[in-house]
């Protein structure tokens, strides 16, 4: 997306329209790159670009204010985005390589595994996991991985993998809740056992 930068010309009073640049999204980088936009987010996130903010990763204001792209918080649809300034682009591009790497060399063999398996399983869905059920799917999977973990392997913050983790042990705790609950007996009401039968008159 092509920014441009609208001064006043004092002088003329008009206003001057001057290009900043090509700035891009951080979708659009993955796109550059190969890579899905949460594998960006995740890189940019261990590269330092993105840091995180509650359940995403943004583009620190004080990283705006170096000229290093531009935060989007209230868009006019969607979720807020970020896009990021032709200088931050060619600092991501000196950085890739060897930040992948990085990445990659941190994550354990059980992580690896994982990630596999749950890339398989999507392979055989008609339809794209969402985040909350890969996250189900991890824990039910390989119990053992960390928050931090599962949260490497899908590129989303450790914050949103907690909120789904709970929400899964609080419907397993519901479902297991029923499940346990008695089913009550229900028995008919017999009231017509002591009503008195009619005596037949004899015949006149």
């Amino acid at each position: 997306m092509l920014y441009v930068q609208e001064t006043l010309d004092r002088q003329t009073g008009l206003l001057a329209t001057n290009t900043v640049g090509e700035y891009v999204t951080v979708t659009e980088l993955g796109d550059k790159y190969r890579v899905g936009p949460r594998r960006a987010r995740a890189i940019l996130h261990h590269m330092g670009v993105l840091a995180a903010e509650g359940r995403r990763y943004r583009l620190p204001r004080a990283f705006v204010e170096r000229g290093l792209g531009f935060r989007h918080d209230t868009p006019r649809s969607g979720y807020p985005f970020d896009v990021l300034s032709p200088k931050c682009q060619a600092l991501i591009a000196e950085a890739w390589d060897d930040t992948v790497a990085s990445l990659d060399s941190e994550a354990d063999p059980t992580m690896h595994r994982a990630k596999a398996a749950l890339d398989a399983f999507r392979s055989t869905r008609r339809r794209e996991l969402s985040t909350q059920e890969a996250v189900c799917w991890l824990c039910d999977n390989y119990p053992r991985l960390l928050h931090r973990q599962i949260a490497d392997i899908l590129g989303v913050t450790a914050q949103l993998v907690s909120k789904f983790t709970k929400l899964r042990a609080k419907q397993i705790n519901i479902a297991r809740t029923t499940q346990a609950r008695p089913i009550p007996t229900v028995t008919a009401d017999r009231k017509d056992h002591n009503m008195k039968r009619p005596t037949p008159k004899a015949d006149q």
